[in-house]
């Protein structure tokens, strides 16, 4: 499966920090994984309590070199911190067995042309030059649902869990040299920037924000008994009812767990996107609804492509997010907020760009040449490494189902005035 980045456990005085991330005290592993994978990660505890937004990060994923797995993880409800840890771990792990599984002879497909879209050399699911892309993009789709499915039942079974009024959304993506694979579950979301024909950065939306009101969703809901409106003092804040009683109110139409709903509506299968990458995208943001109930599409890949530092793209976006919060919403309390940048590029040094040519017709895919255990060791063997490293976590949305007070908190009087100044002097940087 590669390497998987998540949060390293047993340092809860520091989980409980504002703003503490673990990739702050090691920069050095920061710097591998931004230099090797191209992706930056960063989360941020909002005002609600403790944080419920998880992420994971896989290179090599499934065995595959230059292979990768992203994801975002948003949880809601009294146990929603740990839904979002334990789908983090248990997806990616999920996803990568199935994609590695050799196919059985019912699996395999039944032209020669089918045949050559699957990897002889290992049985697994990738691409090669003479592939039947709609084949293979079909039998992706297939694994990814069965993968999350799989996943939500295990939580269904989970001794050590009560998730029957708590859940958590994801977003994923499966990079495989010049193909992605996304898969949606909830009100997260990913965006793409590309460039247009004057080179410059646009925003390419890549789910859809599945609602509870959205056409579809709403139908399949009300077949079931559920119920679907927004209460007066949000309204325009559609949520999920039960047939007889006004709760929970989840604000989301599909969810990893969440069991009292997933007879009346709710399921856990995944809108699953496929794209063709091209010489024009540059990178993809997954993040929690705490981005994007403030920031649009466009200015989230503006402030991601502004980034002097792709390893600090992640934490810039999160940053202005909860001031966009403060600003937007002084009187609400700030959501958590996650988010993952995968570069699809290799980055340009200073030298390179001073001596750099005017770009050629041929696409620039990212190539990764070497495990992540050789990254970290400069290239040379190193010794097995048996603990897994567990360094980004954290978690959002407490009030997908559990309402809480509009009010002014303390925390917010006694620091009002010195994020008051904060915001004017980013706002007089901005412009």
């Amino acid at each position: 499966m590669g390497i998987c980045c998540s949060r390293e456990g047993g340092r809860e005085e520091l989980e409980e920090a504002e703003g503490w991330f673990p990739w702050k005290h090691d920069d050095f592993l920061q710097e591998q994984l931004s230099g090797a994978a191209g992706v930056s990660m960063h989360t941020k505890q909002g005002w609600k309590g403790v944080n419920q937004d998880a992420m994971a990060a896989c290179q090599d994923f499934a065995g595959h070199k230059g292979q990768i797995f992203c994801g975002v993880f948003d949880g809601h409800g009294p146990l929603g911190r740990e839904v979002a840890r334990h789908v983090r771990d248990a997806l990616p792990a999920k996803l990568s067995s199935v994609l590695a599984a050799p196919k059985t002879e019912e699996d395999a497909p039944s032209s020669n042309a089918d045949v050559d879209s699957f990897d002889k050399s290992d049985d697994s699911t990738t691409f090669s030059d003479t592939s039947d892309e709609s084949q293979l993009i079909s039998s992706w789709k297939s694994l990814i649902v069965k993968a999350f499915e799989d996943v939500d039942e295990e939580l269904r079974q989970h001794s050590g869990i009560d998730c029957i009024c708590s859940g958590t959304t994801a977003v994923t993506v499966v990079r495989q040299g010049d193909h992605l694979f996304i898969a949606n579950l909830g009100d997260s979301r990913a965006v793409l920037c590309a460039r247009d024909s004057k080179d410059r950065p646009v925003s390419v939306q890549l789910t859809i924000d599945l609602k509870p009101d959205l056409p579809g969703e709403a139908e399949r809901i009300l077949s079931c008994k559920g119920r679907v409106f927004a209460m007066d003092d949000e309204p325009d804040v559609p949520r999920l009812w039960l047939p007889d009683q006004d709760a929970p109110g989840l604000a989301m139409a599909r969810a990893f767990g969440d069991f009292c709903l997933k007879n009346h509506g709710l399921i856990c299968t995944p809108e699953v996107y496929y794209r063709k990458l091209s010489e024009k995208d540059d990178f993809l943001v997954l993040a929690t609804d705490g981005i994007w109930d403030v920031l649009s599409n466009k200015e989230v890949v503006k402030i991601v492509s502004s980034a002097s530092d792709r390893s600090k793209a992640a934490k810039q976006l999160v940053d202005r997010a909860v001031r966009a919060w403060r600003r937007k919403f002084p009187t609400s309390m700030v959501d958590d907020c996650a988010a993952v940048c995968l570069f699809l590029k290799p980055a340009i040094s200073s030298e390179e760009e001073s001596t750099i040519k005017p770009p050629q017709a041929s696409a620039s895919v990212l190539s990764f040449t070497g495990s992540f255990r050789k990254a970290l060791s400069g290239g040379g063997e190193v010794e097995e490494v048996t603990a897994v490293w567990k360094a980004l976590e954290g978690v959002a949305r407490v009030n997908s189902m559990i309402r809480l007070p509009r009010m002014l908190s303390r925390r917010w009087r006694s620091g009002s005035m010195d994020e008051n100044n904060t915001d004017q002097e980013s706002s007089k940087t901005d412009h």
